[in-house]
């Protein structure tokens, strides 16, 4: 009996663990999102300037403090607050938002429910600060069905990777080589991987990062 209870409380300690693990990296994500470019330690330390352009790369940083002000979640929510930057104001861009989400998600989330917890913290950070309306986080993408059919689309903005760079410019001809089932679901929207005609490598998409060529 008194194995048991031990384990019980190892169990419930390992799952208070979890929880304080999951609200330290939502508050992490949510702090680097709604701090100032010109108030990041990145910008303090040469890495990023007033626009949040990058302007040294992660392998030319030399310092521990300049290290800890540039990690790889830095990276991602900054590709996410330039996506922001350059559209404020504008709600149909949910699915730029979703892959953003997705590469974090990707790169830096190994649980399934820290990974519920950044993204149902982001919804409410969208919400609360007017980019969306509640109803359009429930909205389906009409017209193209489960699957992205087999063919050439073009970018509706640019693309970016899990390193602060652009994988795809707006414009850009992308390729679904066959009928591309959804590789994950984020925010309510569909991400597809297809693949960049011009550097010929695969790349992250959601529909409403797609238009016809």
């Amino acid at each position: 009996m008194e194995h048991f209870t031990k384990y019980i409380d190892d169990h419930h300690k390992l799952l208070a663990e979890g929880r304080a693990i999951d609200l330290f990296v939502a508050y992490r994500f949510l702090r680097i999102l709604t701090t100032p470019w010109d108030e990041q330690d990145a910008y303090q330390h040469g890495i990023i300037d007033d626009n949040g352009k990058l302007l040294r790369k992660a392998n030319e940083l030399t310092t521990e403090e300049e290290k800890k002000s540039f990690t790889l979640l830095h990276r991602l929510v900054f590709n996410l607050k330039r996506i922001l930057n350059k559209i404020p104001l504008v709600r149909s861009k949910l699915g730029t938002y979703a892959t953003a989400l997705f590469l974090l998600k990707q790169s830096v989330i190994t649980d399934d429910e820290e990974a519920d917890m950044i993204e149902t913290t982001f919804k409410n950070w969208l919400i609360d600060n007017g980019y969306v309306d509640p109803e359009e986080l429930d909205e389906e993408v009409i017209g193209i069905g489960e699957k992205l059919p087999k063919g050439k689309y073009k970018l509706s903005q640019d693309i970016f990777t899990d390193k602060s760079e652009i994988q795809g410019n707006k414009g850009d001809v992308v390729v679904a080589f066959s009928d591309v089932s959804p590789t994950d679901e984020i925010l309510g929207q569909s991400i597809f991987k297809v693949v960049h005609q011009k550097s010929k490598e695969e790349i992250y998409v959601s529909l409403e990062d797609l238009e016809d060529v």
